[in-house]
């Protein structure tokens, strides 16, 4: 039986006085990708944060020592070259054998400005997967990792969460992307930050669901 790497039951988060999750559960073990799906304002970036330990949560919550975030819009306040993101996580080596991975091994002299939006969000998670140089029982909460992405580093991105995974880490991926979801081992879907369904995706993303949820009779994005 695979190891539990966190496991959530009855989450709670407030924020400005508003339940914004209520009584979520979820548990992903290793080797296992879960995605956590839903309409804008479902609150799976509030679920991932709190699952981070960014923000204070009610019920129970057990995760694994080692997790690495990665947010849906990193930001860096200061114009550093591609390449310190590198010392700043202390692994400059893994994080560049995770920028070649992602495509981005051109740009490692470049600043932060001098790239897109999309090649900076490639730059963070890389950032991310190198603070977990050994990925067998860590956990790695993924926020929209494949938005503002061309289709070659979307790939490249569902490739190294494939490759985290069967590591031996569990993946949790908040995303709009049903095709994505469709391929990971478990999916969430959360609705006004409920829980309305979870399981294989087989059992979670049927026409039911989705034109409950989404409003649409048949969506392979939402």
């Amino acid at each position: 039986m695979s190891e539990v790497l966190i496991q959530a039951l009855g989450l709670g988060v407030d924020l400005g006085g508003r339940r914004v999750i209520d009584g979520v559960s979820l548990t992903a073990t290793a080797g296992q990708t879960v995605a956590v799906v839903g309409p804008n304002g479902a609150g799976k970036t509030t679920l991932l944060r709190a699952l981070a330990g960014l923000l204070p949560c009610t019920g129970e919550l057990r995760v694994t020592k080692d997790r690495a975030y990665c947010a849906q819009k990193p930001f860096s306040a200061w114009d550093y070259r591609v390449r310190d993101l590198g010392e700043i996580v202390g692994d400059p080596a893994g994080f560049a054998v995770w920028l070649t991975k992602l495509g981005l091994a051109d740009f490692a002299e470049r600043r932060l400005t001098e790239i897109s939006g999309g090649e900076q969000k490639c730059a963070h998670l890389a950032m991310a997967l190198a603070v977990l140089p050994e990925p067998y029982g860590a956990l790695l909460l993924l926020d929209e990792p494949t938005a503002s992405l061309d289709l070659a580093k979307q790939a490249a991105v569902h490739q190294a969460i494939r490759a985290c995974a069967q590591a031996g880490a569990a993946c949790v991926v908040a995303t709009h992307d049903l095709a994505f979801a469709r391929r990971c081992d478990q999916v969430i879907v959360l609705s006004e930050g409920r829980l309305v369904a979870t399981g294989q995706p087989g059992t979670t993303l049927t026409l039911e669901v989705i034109a409950a949820i989404w409003g649409a009779p048949d969506v392979t994005e939402a």
